[in-house]
């Protein structure tokens, strides 16, 4: 007669990875939605008031850089969010424990979610 089997751990797939990556994948999306090339999503305008503007050329020059500079930072911060959501999703396991105490966690969208509300300085 066999011995009976002691608990094995039941592998589940590791949530919290897919919802890191599923924010990467939106993240790197985004700039379409602000801009149809995926370009500076200022750009429209920016062409719109050069062709509208009587300022003098100095002020135009520095507006113009200034709403430029303004586009690419928001299109930097949409890429660096995205890089650092698919940076944590690459350090995650494919796979975990759901009675782990210190992992079992990731294999629940209602935990993760609890732990990402709570009030507490540790974050995920």
């Amino acid at each position: 007669m066999s011995e009976p089997a002691e608990d094995q751990p039941d592998p589940q797939p590791n949530v919290l990875k897919q919802l890191m990556s599923s924010a990467a994948t939106r993240a790197e999306t985004a700039g379409t939605t602000l801009s149809s090339g995926g370009g500076n999503p200022l750009s429209g305008a920016l062409s719109a008031l050069a062709q509208a503007w009587v300022s003098p050329a100095y002020e135009r020059t520095v507006y113009v850089e200034n709403l430029e500079g303004a586009g690419t930072a928001v299109m930097g911060a949409f890429d660096s969010q995205a890089s650092h959501a698919r940076s944590l999703a690459g350090a995650e396991p494919w796979q975990v424990d759901p009675e782990d105490p210190h992992e079992g966690w990731k294999a629940s969208r209602g935990q993760i979610a609890a732990r990402s509300n709570a009030n507490h300085h540790g974050g995920y």
